[in-house]
């Protein structure tokens, strides 16, 4: 395969990536020798991609959202691809190019796909005991993000003020869990959480600013801890994460690590990217350098 692949998921951002694709696919078209092949549903974009890694496309794109991102990456790194991965955001998030520095205009970041070059960044691996593995850009979360996460899919949640409905719902179902956090090897004595979340860039969830000295490229997470928090003070403290002002919570701390393993009592939901994948327990691990991804020259 002598041509890139472009795979497009017409359902990111509720529809928007159908509307800016009609837009976009004719500047593609006479920028980039590409294929293009659009998403029906969840795990095609993971699919079209390992197929175009094997068949040794040169690069594949993801147009769509951060979890559109997120299934190309993983089809490439299953199918054991070392092609670099290219970005046109369309989504709501768009959380790696805060990360990542793909641009957020997207005819910007269709030229980039030309005149930019490949940067290595970090990938995270997460792996359950049944033998499956995923990975991800840029967070992975279980508690109370995932449990957001669960319910805004389960209502089919569209646009941002019924997420935040969804989000105030979920703080007044929520309280604290019991869990179990080892890192690089160094267990922590049990307690009482909100959430955990292993960040590999300093924004997730739509530009919460949830680790604010996270560098994707430095081959370790910035391992976010949100403890015991009652249903009014998450509430309270919920909006100071676009800031990065809720580490001023005694409650919340911040630790690095290259491998985290979370376990418990009680299974916590998880997410990747946004996108749902089961529940604890689970390890985390660092890939150094296993992104490679098309950006700016200048980025």
């Amino acid at each position: 395969m002598t041509r890139a692949l472009v795979v497009v998921n017409p359902a990111a951002g509720g529809g928007r990536t159908a509307r800016a694709w009609r837009r976009l696919r004719d500047l593609v078209d006479a920028t980039l020798p590409a294929e293009h092949a659009e998403t029906r549903g969840p795990g095609d974009g993971e699919r079209l991609a390992r197929e175009a890694a094997v068949a040794g496309a040169p690069l594949v794109v993801a147009v769509g959202g951060d979890g559109t991102l997120n299934e190309v990456v993983n089809g490439v790194r299953a199918a054991g691809g070392r092609m670099p991965v290219g970005a046109v955001l369309t989504g709501r998030g768009r959380d790696a190019c805060r990360n990542f520095g793909v641009p957020r205009d997207p005819s910007a970041a269709v030229r980039a796909l030309v005149d930019g070059r490949d940067r290595s960044f970090d990938l995270g691996r997460a792996e359950w005991a049944d033998g499956r593995q995923r990975w991800f850009t840029i967070a992975a979360g279980a508690g109370f993000d995932a449990a957001v996460a669960r319910r805004a899919q389960s209502v089919r949640v569209r646009g941002t003020l019924p997420y935040l409905l969804t989000v105030i719902a979920s703080v007044h179902l929520h309280r604290p869990m019991p869990a179990v956090l080892e890192l690089d090897g160094v267990a922590a004595p049990a307690a009482l959480i909100t959430a955990v979340v292993a960040a590999n860039g300093r924004w997730f969830g739509g530009g919460m600013m949830i680790a604010p000295d996270a560098d994707p490229a430095d081959g370790a997470f910035d391992v976010v801890v949100l403890g015991a928090l009652g249903r009014l003070e998450l509430l309270r403290w919920l909006p100071t994460i676009y800031s990065g002002r809720h580490l001023r919570n005694p409650r919340v701390a911040v630790h690095r690590a290259r491998r985290v393993a979370i376990g418990g009592p009680v299974p916590l939901p998880m997410h990747l990217d946004g996108e749902l994948v089961g529940s604890t327990p689970v390890v985390l691990t660092v890939e150094p350098g296993a992104l490679r991804l098309r950006v700016p020259r200048r980025a």
